[in-house]
């Protein structure tokens, strides 16, 4: 019995997986972070007519560290800043990590 209740109070930290890069970067987050691929592309070639950058294939650190000072509003551009901020520090990091993964375009 002891262990079923040990277990039980375990079950809502184990419930919670890691968030997914791919899914925050196609769909956005719960939090208001908007889909990365609508301006950074699906496969993160970015689109230079409107300012986004290539993604695909940048160091992870990298990405971490400018999701990371956009949150705290410097650099970027008001979407990015407000986007990075909604991101929680898992988040941004399973984001860099998956465009990281990418090969370069």
């Amino acid at each position: 019995m002891r262990r079923l209740a040990v277990l039980l109070c375990l079950l809502p930290w184990a419930a919670r997986a890691a968030p997914s890069g791919q899914d925050i970067v196609l769909h956005g987050n719960s939090n208001g972070a908007l889909p990365c691929a609508a301006c950074h592309g699906v496969n993160g070639a970015g689109k230079p007519a409107t300012g986004a950058p290539a993604l695909a294939g940048r160091p992870e650190g990298e990405i971490e560290a400018e999701l990371a000072a956009m949150a705290q509003g410097k650099g970027g551009n008001a979407l990015m800043r407000s986007i990075a901020h909604a991101l929680s520090p898992a988040e941004a990091e399973a984001v860099a990590a998956y465009f990281a993964a990418l090969p370069k375009p």
